[in-house]
């Protein structure tokens, strides 16, 4: 059970994973996720599945490899290897009818959970333009969505010598904003939906707002059980606490609280840090 059937990197710090999962790829729906442990005594992890055959009863995962689980898994497992669980699938799926003309937004690796519901909606009747903003580099599925949707656009970006993480996801905001705004300046969208880092969503949301489009934000708040027993994934949306796990993934973006939202997924950088720091240190034999 839940044997790697396929594993290879797609680009540089993303791994595509080809699972045998035919509880999850029976039932799962665009828009929602499982609950990944690859390891004992290792953390949980929620990842997206991107595609799936019922009848052959496998899922694909893509992991972006930023933190110790990811790394580890990329580095430590192969072909013909089992993850220990598969939880799911979870969460509730994305809202698929017929909007009109669709903008998905896929911020950075947020592309991997715009992908099946790009496909949902293109399918359900839609005319779906389906936008990447991320470094050159790390462009993914671009085939698969060119098969998929109705137009597919890449923003992308060359990163800078001595650029980190934050320099990379302030880019992600900033030329995920202006191309938004420019997109709607011109083209008449009657629904948006967006994936990413909260604090590029919030920045195309600024813009989206400008317009009035309604828009559908898949959040990304810290998530640890994904039934809704921890409460770690809370986001404040219309006013009231919503749990990411069970309430969302999915949220109407004019209702969610964006700064609180931004804040508490900071809260266990220093950790996840330390943990990734130790695990490099491993690997060396310190």
């Amino acid at each position: 059970m839940y044997r790697i059937l396929e594993k290879k990197e797609i680009a540089p710090k993303h791994v595509m994973y080809k699972i045998e999962a035919p509880h999850v790829a029976r039932k799962v729906q665009a828009g929602q996720f499982v609950i990944v442990r690859a390891f004992p005594n290792g953390e949980r992890i929620p990842l997206t599945p991107v595609m799936w055959d019922r009848d052959e009863g496998w899922i694909v995962l893509i992991t972006f490899v930023r933190g110790k689980t990811t790394m580890r898994m990329a580095n430590e497992l192969k072909p013909g290897d089992c993850l220990l669980n598969v939880a799911g699938p979870l969460g509730n799926p994305a809202p698929i009818e017929n909007f009109g003309r669709v903008l998905t937004i896929g911020l950075s690796a947020g592309i991997v959970e715009v992908f099946p519901i790009a496909k949902a909606l293109q399918e359900a009747g839609n005319e779906v333009t389906a936008l990447h903003v991320t470094p050159w580099p790390m462009v993914i599925l671009k085939n698969e969505f060119e098969k998929s949707v109705s137009r597919h656009l890449v923003e992308g970006f060359d990163i800078q010598e001595g650029w980190g993480t934050k320099e990379i996801v302030n880019e992600i905001a900033k030329r995920g904003a202006e191309r938004v705004r420019e997109l709607l300046s011109k083209e008449h969208f009657d629904f948006i939906l967006t994936v990413g880092p909260a604090g590029a969503q919030k920045a195309v949301f600024e813009v989206v707002k400008e317009f009035g489009v309604p828009m559908h934000a898949d959040l990304h708040p810290i998530m640890v059980d994904g039934t809704g027993m921890c409460g770690s994934c809370r986001v404040t949306v219309g006013g009231e606490v919503k749990f990411a796990c069970i309430d969302g993934p999915g949220f109407d973006a004019y209702k969610v609280d964006w700064d609180e939202l931004i804040h508490r997924v900071g809260f266990y950088t220093d950790m996840e840090r330390r943990a990734l720091e130790e695990y490099l240190k491993s690997l060396r034999g310190e």
